[in-house]
């Protein structure tokens, strides 16, 4: 019988959080009945991760791959998973999230409907901090903390969220998986954002699956200034690396940010200033990636190695030659 389903978890250093993702996954309904592969890409952890995978796998419900990836990167750690995937789809859950008792049988749903071959799950955020006022503002100010909710009216998204997303299997081998210079442990985000861009770019659309949810754990020392600054910076470094763009072009965009940024800090508009900081810090960021270069390195996209994943591609090349023929 075919595997419908892998689903990759990615993961560094979070030995804690993963064993809860985990047992939420062991909870889910209609485990047994849909039977999912799951992978754990452990990105050369150096706690106690390992040791946890295989207590956890002894008496888990299904077979839990573990996969060890030195070479650093998240985005290197899904490429490998990926390589070693049996499944029509692919889902991809960060380390730090639960998934919702129902996630399993509504994402199978969302594909058997048959509209969409890539989705974007919900991503509520962890009780019991995520039912404290004070640090719901916070998750709203910074917006460093992933919370994503389109509402009942939207049905197909424009971009990703590595955090909860779900993609066919073949279409990763078309685009090239995740850029390898992109997300944490590289250029610090943007490789599920990048990887959205390269499915749009071939035509295919996106869904939104309202009810496939998962809850995104509440780090506090996310919640701070500092924290916010690193975050923009990161996206200014990895954007330069999705698009390169001339230095006159960036400089422009960032003199633009800095008047925003005083704008709204006399009218007292205090999301306004922080939106409007975040791009501040973004484009001085990029400014000093494109001094420095950085936007010169060559993409580094998933590289087959694995026998399947190699003559399944193939085949895919070879027909749609024939249908263009």
């Amino acid at each position: 019988m075919s595997t419908w389903l892998t689903i990759i978890i990615p993961t560094k250093d979070r030995a804690e959080a993963l064993a809860g993702l985990l047992e939420s996954i062991r909870g889910l309904d209609q485990f047994e009945q849909l039977q999912p592969e799951i992978i754990v890409a452990d990105n050369n952890s150096s706690d106690k991760t390992q040791s946890l995978i295989h207590a956890c796998a002894q008496d888990f419900p299904s077979q839990i791959q573990i996969l060890k990836v030195p070479r650093p990167g998240k985005s290197a750690a899904i490429n490998e998973a990926i390589n070693l995937a049996h499944g029509d789809y692919v889902a991809f859950l960060d380390d730090d999230v639960t998934v919702d008792r129902n996630w399993l049988k509504t994402l199978n749903a969302f594909f058997k409907e048959g509209d969409y071959q890539a989705g974007q799950g919900k991503i509520g955020l962890h009780s019991p901090d995520a039912d404290d006022p004070g640090t719901r503002q916070l998750v709203s100010l910074y917006r460093t903390v992933p919370h994503l909710d389109y509402g009942p009216d939207v049905a197909e998204v424009h971009s990703l969220n590595g955090a909860n997303c779900f993609i066919a299997r073949e279409l990763l081998y078309r685009v090239g998986g995740f850029d390898e210079r992109l997300g944490p442990g590289a250029s610090g985000t943007s490789e599920d954002v990048d990887l959205a861009r390269r499915l749009s770019q071939i035509g295919i659309r996106m869904g939104y699956a309202r009810d496939c949810i998962v809850y995104h754990r509440i780090d506090r020392q996310r919640l701070c200034k500092n924290y916010f600054k690193q975050v923009h910076r990161r996206q200014g470094r990895s954007r330069l690396l999705m698009r390169d763009r001339s230095l006159v072009y960036i400089l422009g965009d960032l003199y633009g940010s800095y008047w925003k940024y005083l704008y709204h800090l006399l009218i007292g508009n205090k999301r306004g200033r922080y939106k409007s900081l975040g791009r501040v810090f973004h484009y001085s960021e990029m400014v000093r990636a494109k001094r420095a270069g950085v936007h010169k390195q060559p993409k580094k996209l998933l590289k087959l190695n694995y026998p399947a994943a190699s003559s399944e591609i193939e085949a895919l090349k070879q027909s749609q030659h024939a249908a263009e023929n």
